[in-house]
């Protein structure tokens, strides 16, 4: 602003123009007006680098993917919002959007450009051709040239490899037989003996197929009755050491409950919660070693019977063999056969084997089938089983090792008085015939029995007992070895009378 200066006297001076600085603003005064002067504003900032992220990548032809631009100024800050172009150094292999998207056309390398403000940065993107599926080349079967009798089975697989050798898994296979007359095959390639001659097996996979011929005999004719009996006992008195029993040679008596012309028969008594007898231990009886093994026995079970009350148990009836030693523990040896049944509001039959001590823990890791590849291993669950249709195929580790399979028959032991009623008297067959070894492997054509009553409940003539590793092994030791492992659920027993082992069945 002006204004008019006055003298000491107080009279007006001439006109004088004073000159005041204002913030932000220059105002100059005069008589006339004022003038005011805006500040000059700061540079703009200018583009100084850009960067693509990421700097290397890949993709397959046919696929895409997004690339992104980063825009920074002279100080290192990021410029927001700047208008970035994409271009690409070979559009016959890849191409790239407004947006930074690459899409890959043909195999090589390529550099996609980012551009704006005069500046640009770049990202090398290799385009591949995309990995082709593995396509089958060849499949085989094994075994190549197995034989079984009429009746028997064996379990045949498929390899699927492709043009590498390397082997496919997860494969659809289908199987087929050349004379269903002669053998059958099943949707997982179980081959079932129908008459005797031969048959090709093919396993077919993508249009590729491989082959095995099996060989189908008929089946050797049953032992003659009355075989020779390996030894007999009727426990009419407890002097079991007289005749052979060892180990464990005491006896409970009962001379309530016995067969029809008897005196006394073994009552084998679980207390409640008791794992075993109360006579103690398993007795055993050694015999001639035999490939074949019949056992017959009078059995009756108290009233209030309920085994162990589990899906297995209680043990009874054990063979063991000619690799075993006579003190050797039933459940960890070379080969042991049981013959006991499980009762669930009726008893049911079980034939069964384990031979643990002939798995094979040097070939991979447990459960490992081994079927076909090697002869050196267990038959019984842990190395595969060569049987279709089992009952029962267990492998676990305790340690060591267990295996064991099992056939399980219908209910034969009745809950309520009737025939076949538990707190009668019952007789029980059961028949035991090795397989046979041919050229070193093992055939999948021994056999498993068992009567009750006279009436064929389990009959299969297809069970590999023993490999090429043990072809001489044989039956010699029996064991009575009644065992309930989570403890007896009542005060409960079984009685045992006349009780045949011999080489066939007996009339």
């Amino acid at each position: 602003m002006f204004m008019r200066a006055l003298s000491a006297s107080g009279h007006r001076l001439p006109n004088v123009v004073l000159i005041l600085l204002l913030p932000a603003m220059l105002t100059v005064c005069s008589g006339s007006g004022v003038t005011t002067t805006e500040p000059t504003p700061p540079p703009a900032h200018q583009v100084a680098t850009v960067e693509v992220s990421p700097p290397i990548t890949s993709i397959v032809v046919g696929t895409s993917t997004t690339l992104a631009a980063t825009v920074k100024d002279e100080l290192g800050g990021t410029m927001a919002g700047e208008a970035v172009a994409w271009s690409t150094s070979n559009e016959s292999l890849a191409a790239v959007s407004g947006a930074g998207v690459v899409s890959g056309i043909a195999s090589g390398a390529v550099t996609i450009t980012a551009s704006t403000g005069g500046k640009s940065g770049t990202s090398t993107v290799t385009v591949t051709t995309p990995t082709p599926a593995a396509v089958v080349t060849t499949v085989s079967v094994s075994p190549q040239t197995p034989s079984l009798v009429v009746g028997g089975s064996v379990s045949l697989s498929a390899t699927v490899k492709d043009a590498q050798g390397n082997v496919m898994t997860g494969q659809t296979i289908s199987w087929s037989t050349s004379n269903a007359a002669v053998a059958s095959v099943s949707l997982t390639g179980a081959v079932t003996g129908v008459a005797a001659g031969q048959a090709t097996i093919t396993a077919t996979c993508s249009g590729k197929s491989g082959t095995s011929s099996v060989t189908i005999t008929a089946p050797p004719p049953p032992p003659p009755p009355g075989g020779t009996i390996l030894f007999e006992e009727d426990f009419e008195n407890a002097n079991l050491a007289l005749r052979g029993w060892y180990d464990n040679t005491g006896v409970l008596l009962s001379t309530t409950e016995h067969t029809a012309g008897s005196v006394s028969s073994a009552q084998y008594r679980f207390t409640a919660g008791a794992t075993g007898p109360t006579q103690g231990s398993g007795q055993r009886h050694k015999f001639a070693p035999t490939s074949t093994l019949y056992i017959s026995y009078n059995v009756k079970y108290s009233a209030n019977w309920v085994g162990s009350g589990q899906p297995y148990q209680p043990h009874e009836f054990y063979v063991m063999s000619t690799l075993d030693g006579d003190f050797d523990g039933p459940s960890n040896s070379y080969m042991t056969l049981y013959l006991e049944h499980i009762y669930q509001n009726g008893g049911k039959p079980v034939m069964a084997m384990q031979d643990n001590k002939s798995i094979n823990t040097s070939m991979g890791a447990l459960p490992n089938n081994l079927v076909g590849v090697t002869e050196n291993r267990s038959t019984s669950g842990c190395n595969g089983v060569a049987e279709p249709n089992l009952s029962v195929v267990a492998c676990y580790n305790a340690p060591p090792w267990y295996n064991n399979k099992q056939l399980i028959g219908p209910v034969a032991f009745q809950p309520n008085p009737g025939p076949g009623y538990k707190n009668d008297w019952n007789f029980v067959e059961a028949y035991y015939q090795l397989n046979t070894i041919k050229s070193g492997v093992g055939q999948a054509d021994g056999v498993m029995q068992y009567w009750f009553n006279g009436t064929l409940v389990i009959d299969r003539h297809d069970i590999l007992y023993r490999t090429g590793a043990h072809p001489t092994i044989q039956m010699t030791q029996f064991l009575v070895a009644p065992y309930i492992g989570n403890g007896s659920p009542v005060d409960q027993s079984m009685f045992i009378d006349n009780l045949r082992l011999a080489t066939s069945r007996i009339p």
